[in-house]
């Protein structure tokens, strides 16, 4: 099965060796390709006809089966995944008062990170939203260079700081990483500023590196290739777009020049299911988000502000042509397993990589990949 996989682990890796890299966490004897193989594969100009999938924020917190104490969007995620010879991570970027870049999922500093002792107001509380809570872009680096992120249940500090991207990728470099990282930003200035960081810091760099970007902020793959030269992109649709650009414009100009892109069909026949389908019939490979509820109560996620809490239906979508409505979303069926085999999707990102893989496998869609990961 994996003949054409060169050896990326050659042992069991050390406990001593593992410790160093990233806390407790215990590797394994494992075979992957390089990054830029994987990366080839993830953006389909390499042909694979198995479902891949990218590990958000990282190996992380309960869906790391060796350390559950690793925060998500951490250095120590990033290690663990690479570790186990993911199919690719995906960290999320904040942009600092400055233009400095940070691993961050929210908005604001609150739930994952040690604000309060350098704030008034307490510690956070996502369920009443009251504490320190400011947001990412209104300090300064020297300020966030402090500190220090949670464990995931928020029980106390782990042992890692908040990164900056500049030392992701030192580190990814000084390690010789060989997992392709994809970027979720949500500006253009954090587009350019990355692109910039990624073709200083690492060889090669954009044959290993990505980003994902909001087809509303950049409607045409002309737009993203004027703000960045190095990275490679995966354009994403999702169904609340239809009230604000061109979708057809949008998704007609990158179908015709990228192999991959997310599209984020909530049900069956549901909004965008006409563009995953083109896009599908193409031989476009279409990714989407498993989405996993990481809220404090069952089928809830933690907003943008880190605050609690909404539900997948807080969020359907109706969308409406001359004051008539064109179609509506009635369910989100994107965090079960069988709808997202059933839609054909080829690239799931997703918090739990582990539950993930060994569904595609018990479904025959990781043939030529890795089945099962360890713990």
């Amino acid at each position: 099965m994996f003949d054409h996989h060169r050896l990326c682990r050659s042992a069991a890796w050390s406990l001593t060796s593992a410790l160093a890299l990233f806390g407790a966490h215990q590797a394994s004897a494992a075979t992957c390709q390089s990054a830029a193989y994987q990366m080839a594969e993830i953006m389909n100009t390499r042909a694979t006809g198995d479902t891949l999938f990218l590990a958000h924020r990282g190996n992380w917190g309960p869906y790391n089966r060796n350390d559950n104490t690793i925060p998500e969007n951490s250095i120590a995620s990033g290690a663990s995944a690479n570790a186990d010879c993911m199919d690719g991570i995906e960290y999320d970027v904040k942009e600092s008062k400055d233009g400095v870049l940070y691993l961050m999922h929210d908005f604001n500093l609150g739930r994952t990170t040690d604000i309060y002792r350098f704030q008034s107001g307490g510690k956070y509380d996502p369920i009443h939203d009251r504490g320190a809570n400011p947001a990412v872009s209104s300090m300064m680096a020297t300020q966030l260079d402090r500190l220090t992120l949670l464990l995931p249940n928020r029980s106390g500090l782990s042992d890692q700081g908040l990164p900056r991207v500049s030392k992701v990728l030192e580190t990814y470099k000084g390690n010789r990483w060989s997992t392709p990282i994809i970027f979720d930003t949500k500006t253009t200035s954090a587009v350019r500023m990355l692109d910039s960081l990624v073709a200083g810091l690492v060889p090669n760099g954009g044959e290993v590196m990505g980003v994902k970007v909001n087809a509303t902020l950049y409607p045409t793959p002309q737009s993203f290739w004027r703000d960045s030269r190095h990275l490679k992109v995966i354009p994403v649709f999702t169904t609340n777009m239809l009230g604000k650009i061109s979708v057809a414009d949008a998704f007609n100009a990158w179908s015709s020049r990228v192999r991959t892109m997310e599209i984020n069909v909530k049900q069956a026949g549901g909004l965008l299911s006409y563009q995953k389908d083109q896009a599908l019939n193409k031989g476009i490979r279409v990714g989407v988000f498993q989405a996993i509820p990481d809220g404090p109560y069952t089928d809830t996620f933690y907003k943008n502000t880190g605050a609690c809490c909404y539900k997948l239906s807080d969020l359907y979508y109706t969308y409406y042509v001359n004051r008539q409505v064109a179609g509506r979303d009635t369910d989100d069926r994107r965090g079960q397993m069988p709808f997202l085999v059933q839609q054909h999707f080829g690239l799931i990102t997703t918090d739990d990589p582990h539950g993930t893989v060994r569904y595609l496998a018990r479904a025959g869609k990781r043939q030529n990949h890795f089945q099962g990961y360890w713990g």
